[in-house]
């Protein structure tokens, strides 16, 4: 056992001869610690420790932080045999008496990293004295050096917390992982909701209230640069009320439910009004179109690695209302997800459709797709659309204002558009109609009597002979609309007695 002592010609000469932390320190190797028994070693730490206060006290400078950091830790605080042999330790602590400028920054901030990362824990107070570690002890009384030939490397303390990224850290608090959640099951017993702990924070503020120019606080004040400063009690409180109460503010602004526009009922989302698409990579915007959402539906895929997976999956169609319109189908484990990646991609896949005077269509048109069956009418202006409600949000976004449609057979709602888009799209306009035939194209009106109205006529030479008329004309007839011009369609309702009210 080697015991330094140094400095025995009285305290005043101590304090003249700098008394370090080696003048009251009792170092021992492995084997001369091993024969201590328990209570010769506790009584060793807490003369340690003591001695450690009273130089922090007295304002003295302190060597070897790493045995105070072993004593507090309740390790065994012996040495190497080649560190007592070549006296290599890893740094020494100086006074304020000497001056900064004497340092190399390399080895200030390699000891203010391993300072400020928590190697040593508070050692308590005693009596009346300011001091109650060794880090405050450092930081306010002497500043550390070490060899340059020693490099410092940051350490942080090995824990549960530091392994898991909030995001896992708040899905093991919420129980939000596991089939359960992702089932729907123990929907009314969750009433924690996440939060976003780092709103309201910001860089370098803490709980003891420090001040770091640059950081927290402006680096200038006044033409001088600010020094390091704390707040008071009342202050840092404060602040922290403000922190609080901002959290808070949030959390009430994320329960606040933003009343939508009314789609087709309201509870659903078809029919609601996504807005316009998002911008172009190169500039193009698309401001006078609008998205309508069709259909919404949770679909699964059934995984080996996850199980039962869920995605949403949404229909929408675009239009300018001048003709161009589209739709897309968009998936995506978040349905706003889905909704701006199936309004991005609609307006990629366009149609342009035909109109008739910009309010009908040229013709009927009868079209079967899949087990979906559409029959189409051209109306007159102000009829308006008397269809299926997704055909009238369809049509609103086309530019189409009246029209008969009804649907009959299966309404899978992509079905039903896709078959809309089909027989739309391929239309014969009335031009095309007399350039295919070589005659002109009447039309004939109730207002106008006899008198038939000339719409389109031939590009090309006009064909002499007319068009031959068949003996028996190939028309397709609806059921419903024979039973209506006969007089046989009758409502179920004509003959109901209703109570009087």
């Amino acid at each position: 056992m080697r015991v330094l002592l140094q400095g025995t010609a009285g305290v005043s000469s101590v304090f003249q001869n700098l008394m370090t932390f080696e003048d009251v320190a009792v170092e021992f190797t492995q084997g001369e610690w091993g024969q201590l028994n328990p209570a010769q070693k506790d009584l060793y730490r807490e003369v340690m420790l003591e001695n450690f206060r009273n130089l922090a006290f007295l304002g003295l400078p302190v060597s070897r932080p790493y045995v105070i950091c072993q004593l507090e830790e309740g390790g065994e605080p012996f040495i190497v045999e080649r560190e007592i042999s070549t006296g290599a330790y890893s740094g020494h602590l100086l006074g304020r008496q000497r001056s900064l400028s004497t340092l190399p920054a390399a080895s200030i901030l390699a000891w203010k990293t391993a300072l400020s990362n928590g190697c040593l824990s508070s050692l308590g107070t005693r009596d009346t004295h300011p001091y109650a570690s060794l880090s405050h002890a450092l930081q306010t009384q002497c500043c550390v050096s070490s060899p340059s030939h020693l490099m410092g490397q940051q350490y942080r303390p090995y824990s549960f917390f530091t392994k898991l990224t909030a995001e896992e850290l708040w899905k093991g608090a919420l129980a939000e992982s596991g089939a359960g959640s992702r089932k729907g099951r123990g929907k009314r017993t969750k009433k924690r909701k996440r939060k976003d702990l780092n709103r309201g924070q910001i860089m370098g503020e803490g709980r003891y209230g420090f001040l770091w120019p640059g950081l927290n606080v402006p680096l200038m004040k006044n033409g001088a640069v600010q020094t390091i400063a704390q707040r008071s009690k009342e202050e840092q409180k404060k602040v922290e009320a403000d922190m609080i109460q901002q959290r808070e503010e949030w959390d009430r602004k994320r329960k606040i439910k933003v009343k939508r526009e009314r789609g087709w009922t309201g509870n659903s989302w078809g029919g609601v009004s996504l807005g316009p698409p998002d911008p172009g990579p190169n500039g193009e915007t698309y401001e006078d179109f609008d998205t309508r959402v069709l259909e919404v539906r949770n679909v699964f895929n059934m995984t080996a690695k996850e199980g039962r997976k869920k995605s949403v999956r949404v229909l929408v169609a675009v239009g300018n209302g001048k003709g161009a319109a589209g739709f897309a189908i968009g998936k995506a484990t978040d349905r706003m997800d889905a909704f701006r990646k199936a309004k991005n991609r609609a307006v990629h896949y366009l149609h342009y459709i035909e109109r008739y005077e910009d309010h009908t269509i040229f013709h009927d048109i009868s079209l079967r797709f899949k087990r979906t069956r559409i029959r189409m009418k051209k109306q007159r202006k102000g009829y308006g659309l008397r269809c299926h409600r997704a055909i009238i949000t369809i049509c609103r976004l086309i530019g189409i204002k009246d029209m008969y449609a009804k649907v009959s057979g299966s309404v899978n709602m992509i079905n039903l558009t896709r078959g809309l888009f089909y027989g739309l799209s391929r239309q014969e306009t009335h031009q095309q109609l007399a350039d295919k035939k070589g005659l002109h194209v009447v039309e004939i009106r109730e207002e106008c009597g006899p008198l038939p109205i000339v719409v389109a006529s031939p590009r090309g030479a006009l064909r002499k002979d007319p068009e031959p008329e068949e003996e028996v004309p190939d028309i397709k007839l609806d059921w419903q609309d024979v039973k209506a011009e006969q007089g046989m369609k009758r409502s179920v309702w004509a003959n109901l007695k209703r109570a009087a009210t």
